[in-house]
Order: C-alpha cells, then sequence, then structure tokens
C-alpha cells in the first residue's frame, strides 16, 4: 500500500492529504483507522525519516519476487533523483562502494550491531539520467568510510545506479541486526508517523 509523503500549507490541507495517501492509495481495499493501527518496532527506531518526507513514497514490497528467483529484502523509497538522503540514526560508516545489483551504496552501523543500507545511490550528472556520474555525484562530498554521522546528516543523493538503471530514482533501504535482514517497512512507517505527529501535531 503506497503512502505518499507530504507538505502542506495548512493543516485541513495537510490532513486531506493524508487521508488520500494513507487510505485510499490501495484501491482493492478500504481500510480503517482500526487497520491504520500496527505494532510499533520497540527494539530499533529510526531517528529520522531517509528522505525529505514531502517528495517521497514508499510501500510494504518485503517478500516480493525479483528476477533471479529472488526475494526483496528492503523498502523502495522513491524520490526524486538527487534528492538528499539521511542517515537515520547515529552511527559509524562501515562501507560505502558500488557493485553491480547495489550500485553506489552506504551500510552504516549503529548500537547493538544494527546496521542500515543505502542502496542505488545517484550516477548520473546534473539533470540527466546519463550514468556518467561517480562518487561525486552519489555521496555527500566529504563522507569517508569511519566517519561519524548523526541521525540526519546528509550522506548521499538518490539515484538509480546498479540493477534500478531501468527504474525509477529509489533508494532500496534495508535493515539488518545480528546478521538478519529485517522488513524495513514498519521501522520508516513509524518515522513517518512520528515525523507528521511532531511537525504538525496530528495523531493517528
Amino acid at each position: 500500500m503506497q503512502r505518499t509523503l507530504f507538505r502542506a500549507l495548512s493543516a485541513v490541507a495537510i490532513a486531506a492529504l493524508i487521508s488520500t495517501a494513507f487510505w485510499s492509495s490501495n484501491p482493492a481495499s478500504a481500510h480503517s483507522s482500526q487497520e491504520w493501527s500496527f505494532s510499533r518496532p520497540s527494539e530499533f527506531s529510526l531517528e529520522v525519516f531517509p528522505h525529505d518526507t514531502a517528495t517521497s513514497t514508499f510501500s510494504d514490497s518485503w517478500g516480493n519476487r525479483r528476477s533471479g528467483g529472488r526475494r526483496h529484502r528492503g523498502t523502495d523509497i522513491i524520490s526524486p533523483r538527487g534528492t538528499e538522503i539521511l542517515a537515520v540514526a547515529d552511527g559509524v560508516v562501515k562501507e560505502m562502494g558500488t557493485s553491480r545489483l547495489s550500485g553506489y551504496f552506504i551500510r552504516i552501523e549503529h548500537v547493538d550491531e544494527w546496521i542500515t543500507s543505502y542502496l542505488h545511490l545517484n550516477n548520473d550528472t546534473y539533470g540527466t539520467d546519463d550514468g556518467d556520474g561517480g562518487r561525486w555525484t552519489a555521496f555527500y562530498p566529504t563522507l569517508q568510510e569511519g566517519d561519524e554521522v548523526v541521525a540526519g546528516q546528509v550522506i548521499g543523493y538518490v539515484g538509480d545506479s546498479g540493477n534500478a538503471e531501468d527504474t525509477i530514482p529509489n533508494t532500496h533501504f534495508e535493515i539488518k541486526h545480528e546478521g538478519e535482514k529485517k522488513n524495513p517497512y514498519p521501522y520508516l512507517r513509524d518515522a513517518l508517523e512520528r515525523e507528521i505527529q511532531d511537525r504538525y501535531g496530528l495523531d493517528f
């Protein structure tokens, strides 16, 4: 169920957008306010949402089939190319690099063996989809492996590198604990709800 994230100029407009985005984005079914309730992650939380929520959408695609018999083990957060990617919690940059499937990626280690990963960072020169960018278009210019980062710090930029070249720009976001991947969707949804509550004073 796709969640459209937003900013608006008035509380009325905000409430209307939230209602439309959160309740009716799945035309196959109607959802009650009780169904909106969900179990918040208790063991680890994202201090901030990894993209600017004004321009982002995401859905629960955990376990969906992918090419080569793979299963999707993350959440794709869709935003315009070049959108800033933020560290979701304090931590240390453990790896920055590129690979055939992931494209440009960053992995951050947090407390108690929690790791977040950000894949498909930007590989295009400004205003294009040419694939001629590089580390300077993918990563924040001064970021290096071993750096300590704080929640909300810019670490990179949204793109479509790796096997996302034939898709719209997005960040494939992963969470891992003690080597085991977790479905990021509840963590992202929790972070989004808290941001809406803090920014607009709205409850769900």
